[in-house]
């Protein structure tokens, strides 16, 4: 028999959780053999490792509360139905910017490792390969909004801000995978934290504004993006210093095609994502098979 409970999903969470602690414990098992080192050193490196970590700790909070703060904004000034179309769209973008973080642990060892003459040259490289991949995938916006407006015909009304989640993807796809690995690899972690502390207080602003004094649920949403935008160029500002490059020009295509997008999506209807349209197109595959 069929349940439709909420503690079936968390006991799959913590057996998937439990058993990939013990599959890493068997794979690393080589890692916990006991090693005696004197009591001075490892007070030394417990305590760098806990001045880094509180570091890294505190920038990835600050981190979480630059969309965390628009989410309030947008549950205090709204309904609770209005939040729950809201976070549809700030769900998925969530769900995708997890991912992305995770992914980013596998370019620290390598940029880590990386000749600090060959840092330059590699960060323009990873770039440029970054915004060919990032773009191309702005693309599948357009099928994406016609898949789920198909599926969840209830929140078709705002899928328009499914617009804004893609361009925050961009950003925050750049600064976890390349920007933030970099500032690490450089040990620049109290770097980081300013970089996020600030980019908070703008977050904090811009919400009391456009929720408070304006009381514009678009203008909030679509606030999202230009402060993930500020975040990620005040971040590659600091490593344009760091490595000596001039990125001004990327950055603003980089801006440039966003904005370019982010105004289509929003104020143009594209044909493929017509709610007529959809219905007939999967009513012609439903009947096809």
């Amino acid at each position: 028999m069929y349940h439709n409970e909420f503690r079936y999903m968390y006991y799959a969470k913590l057996f998937s959780m439990i058993s990939l602690t013990l599959i890493g414990i068997y794979l690393c098992r080589s890692l916990l053999r006991p090693q005696f080192y004197p009591i001075g050193k490892i007070f030394r490196e417990a305590k760098e490792n806990l001045t880094v970590g509180s570091k890294l700790m505190l920038a990835n909070i600050a981190g979480m509360l630059i969309i965390g703060i628009v989410r309030y904004g947008i549950s205090m000034g709204w309904d609770v139905a209005t939040f729950g179309r809201v976070s549809l769209t700030l769900g998925i973008s969530n769900f995708l910017m997890v991912f992305i973080t995770s992914v980013s642990v596998v370019f620290f060892p390598i940029i880590k490792r990386m000749d600090e003459d060959k840092r330059a040259a590699v960060y323009r490289t990873i770039r440029l390969s970054l915004d060919v991949v990032l773009f191309a995938a702005l693309i599948g916006y357009y099928p994406l909004k016609c898949i789920l407006a198909w599926w969840l015909p209830q929140y078709a009304d705002s899928l328009i801000y499914m617009s804004v989640l893609f361009p925050v993807c961009v950003f925050d796809s750049k600064l976890s995978l390349l920007i933030n690995t970099y500032l690490k690899s450089m040990r620049q972690e109290a770097l980081m934290l300013k970089i996020n502390v600030v980019s908070v207080l703008v977050s904090l602003i811009v919400t009391f504004i456009t929720v408070q004094v304006f009381h514009n649920l678009h203008l909030t949403v679509l606030s999202i993006v230009g402060i993930y935008a500020f975040q990620c160029c005040l971040a590659e500002g600091f490593i344009n210093y760091l490595l000596q490059m001039n990125l001004r020009k990327d950055i603003l295509i980089d801006l440039v095609m966003c904005g370019v997008f982010t105004a289509s999506g929003w104020f143009l209807d594209n044909i493929f994502c017509h709610d007529h349209l959809c219905w007939c197109l999967f009513s012609f595959c439903s009947g096809s098979s």
